[in-house]
């Protein structure tokens, strides 16, 4: 819009670009928050998701990674330690500013991706716990992804099973 970025592509197919899995989706999912961007090209149909706020240049690789946590038990045919490893580097890449605004992004997402994101930000760096994202997650509510404390060794402290 305007030589402005407002969306993203999203699901199967951000996870087949990511080598998340190899399944090529006959439905693309653009993820914009003011623009429903509906069409079709050929046979695929390109389909609107709400992304949790506004897209820019910026921040849309980090919405990326938040919705392979978001989406990782309905990602398909991935292996979960695939993900977790993928995950984990992806984030360990980003420089200290870009986890920081990961972080305040992640604040917007549902409370079981801030979790995720906690967990797997302090796998990377256990000295530092990210207690924003700590704060706004339930202490008492459990989150359910099917991964065990081989994959992230402080599952316990983010209510993570």
């Amino acid at each position: 819009d305007d030589d402005k970025r407002i969306a993203y592509i999203t699901g199967t197919s951000l996870y087949n670009r990511m080598g998340l899995t190899t399944q090529v989706p006959k439905n693309i999912r653009v993820a914009s928050r003011g623009k429903r961007i509906v069409t079709k090209v050929g046979s695929i149909q390109v389909k609107p998701v709400k992304s949790y706020l506004d897209v820019t240049n910026e921040n849309y690789y980090l919405m990326e990674l938040l919705d392979v946590l978001k989406d990782f038990k309905t990602i398909p045919d991935t292996e979960k330690n695939q993900v977790i490893k993928f995950m984990l580097q992806k984030i360990k890449d980003l420089t200290n500013k870009e986890k920081k605004e990961l972080v305040d992004i992640a604040l917007k997402y549902p409370p079981r991706v801030r979790a995720f994101a906690g967990a797997i930000l302090n796998e990377i760096n256990p000295a530092k716990p990210v207690e924003d994202l700590k704060k706004s997650i339930n202490p008492l509510t459990i989150y359910e992804f099917g991964i065990n404390k081989k994959q992230l060794s402080n599952i316990e402290y983010w209510n993570i099973r």
